[in-house]
């Protein structure tokens, strides 16, 4: 009796602890495989039926055929879609799935709970992929996750593949920034010399031929403002000199883009209107009242008080009468 009465006691509290503690993936044999090989092996099962508390070979449930995949694999999963949910860590971003997790979804009943399970088969754009599961109207199938049904449902994915863990970790650590060096502030340079005031410096990155014909002096005699590709405190190479001692100017292989000091301005066009006189302006054709008004600096009113003549189409070759 006394036997008995502590089996009960020890049957008790593992019940207990099986309804409270979150279960593991418990290891059936040696864990291998890739998300792919995952789907290749589930791949083998396809369009075989459906059948509740399926387990295979013949016929599946949702959490029978994910099980049944990755027993081959090494891994012991829970006989239920709820159960494998808790048994791994959670994904929460469909981003940072990767082939060979699973995906939860809820049931018919809508009601927050894991209720259907399957396998990342594809990752597509925006987070979106195909799955491999056990569908109850059409057997394993593959399956979009844009679908209605399947949209409205997903609740977030689950990894098992140490693989998967990896590439994961992968991802989360930040690609190293190519270090830029530094070169000297060729503008604080320039600007703070007394050349600057006469020369505009241009940083820009110089090809060969560039470097090689950069250095052009400025021409006292026009006043020209030369533009240069180098800083302006930077000496001018040693030039080859002619016979006659003077240094020979190298002329650019590219063409160096040169603007004069002062640029004149043609001043506008002014129209000369003789005070206290009227003016006798032609229509031309295209011209409006108010083109007119705006050339002589008057109204569209006044136009037509002046010119009482006027109908209510201007026609051309008719003559207005301009007043100043």
């Amino acid at each position: 009796m006394h036997k008995k009465t502590v089996l009960l006691t020890l049957l008790a509290v593992l019940m207990v602890s099986c309804g409270v503690k979150k279960t593991t993936v418990t290891p059936s044999k040696k864990l291998t495989g890739t998300g792919q090989e995952v789907i290749n092996y589930g791949m083998r099962y396809l369009n075989k039926p459906y059948r509740f508390a399926g387990k295979g070979p013949h016929a599946f449930d949702c959490s029978g055929f994910t099980s049944f995949v990755f027993r081959e694999f090494g891994y012991r999963l829970s006989t239920s879609s709820a159960g494998q949910d808790r048994q791994m860590p959670s994904i929460r971003q469909r981003e940072h799935l990767q082939v060979g997790d699973l995906v939860f979804f809820e049931g018919r009943a809508r009601n927050g709970r894991v209720g259907h399970v399957g396998i990342v088969k594809e990752l597509l754009p925006g987070g979106e992929f195909r799955f491999l599961h056990a569908s109850t109207t059409s057997g394993v199938i593959v399956s979009l996750s844009t679908e209605p049904y399947y949209a409205s449902r997903y609740l977030r994915g689950g990894r098992i593949l140490q693989e998967n863990n990896a590439l994961a970790i992968a991802e989360k650590v930040p690609r190293e920034k190519p270090k830029q060096v530094k070169k000297g502030d060729t503008r604080r340079n320039a600007f703070t010399s007394a050349k600057a005031k006469e020369q505009v410096l241009i940083e820009a990155p110089k090809t060969k031929s560039e470097k090689e014909t950069a250095d052009i002096p400025q021409n006292p005699e026009t006043k020209e403002l030369i533009v240069h590709s180098r800083p302006v405190n930077q000496s001018l190479p040693n030039l080859p000199k002619n016979k006659q001692g003077q240094e020979e100017v190298i002329k650019p292989a590219v063409q160096t883009m040169v603007r004069p000091d002062t640029i004149s301005v043609p001043e506008p066009a002014e129209t000369k209107i003789i005070e206290n006189e009227p003016i006798t302006h032609p229509v031309k054709p295209g011209e409006t009242l108010y083109s007119i008004s705006r050339k002589y600096n008057c109204s569209v009113a006044q136009l037509r008080d002046w010119n009482p003549q006027l109908g209510t189409v201007l026609k051309p070759g008719e003559k207005l009468v301009i007043r100043p």
